[in-house]
């Protein structure tokens, strides 16, 4: 069952990173004007662990003239802590068109502070 998940997941993060395939639930607004989504249906839970994909609307063009991003995570909902695993980042709104850069290396486990957007984030995906 686990490498039946595992081999799902993988699947999962190697389809394009189009925004249109996803279910995009805003979390917050930033007062600065960022705002975070979650696609409801990546949301795949084992035990404490989930998995989880997030759109990012920057409230401006960054420095690399990217407007948006998209980010694969895993999470643990026990010990509060994220992992980033594939990023898409977009010179267009809402992960739009084709990907300017492609982040496929794992990150370490990113402990979260509380009251944080990563926070909000990972709450919200636990208890869903």
């Amino acid at each position: 069952m686990r490498l039946l998940f595992s081999f799902f997941i993988i699947l999962l993060m190697n389809f394009n990173a189009n925004s249109s395939e996803y279910e995009w639930y805003k979390i917050i607004t930033t007062k600065e004007g960022n705002i975070f989504f979650v696609d409801k249906n990546s949301i795949k839970k084992e035990g404490d662990i989930v998995f989880f994909t997030k759109l990012h609307e920057y409230s401006g063009v960054n420095k690399f003239g990217e407007k948006s991003s998209i980010i694969h995570h895993k999470a643990d909902c026990k010990k509060m802590r994220l992992k980033y695993l594939k990023d898409f980042y977009f010179k267009l709104s809402m992960g739009s068109g084709e990907p300017s850069f492609i982040g496929e290396e794992d990150s370490d486990w990113i402990t979260i502070r509380d009251k944080s957007i990563s926070s909000d984030l990972v709450k919200f995906v636990c208890n869903y």
